[in-house]
């Protein structure tokens, strides 16, 4: 469905060889670009992929506001990690939230890292 061109999809395939092996190391990976790079056509392929083998439940894609993270169909790094800036604690039933939307999650996308500040980078790795 996407025509994808050499370094674009060799990231794709680090990613999908990753979630047929049987390694249960995480997967930190940057994709780097400017903006009209293609860094979206690579997620979005994986998303169909993890979807055609019945594994869509296992990738999620989020970003720091609404407008990026519908482009994915995710959503906010805020409300899938239940974090709020005005808050420093997380309710008990805030947290269950969490876990529940990231039950059976192998793998978090977040889009637009460039709009996050070091601080916001600290906090969604506290969370994680």
């Amino acid at each position: 469905e996407f025509n994808l061109n050499e370094e674009q999809e060799h990231a794709f395939r680090i990613v999908a060889q990753h979630s047929i092996g049987h390694c249960n190391e995480p997967l930190p990976m940057y994709i780097e670009g400017m903006g009209g790079t293609g860094k979206s056509q690579v997620v979005k392929c994986l998303l169909i992929n993890f979807g055609a083998r019945d594994n869509a439940y296992a990738i999620v894609t989020c970003a720091p506001t609404g407008n990026a993270a519908a482009l994915l169909g995710g959503s906010t790094y805020h409300f899938l990690l239940g974090m709020n800036n005005k808050v420093e604690e997380v309710a008990a039933c805030t947290m269950a939230q969490v876990c529940s939307r990231l039950d059976g999650v192998q793998y978090i996308i977040l889009d637009e890292v460039s709009m996050l500040s070091c601080i916001d980078m600290y906090k969604i790795s506290e969370r994680l």
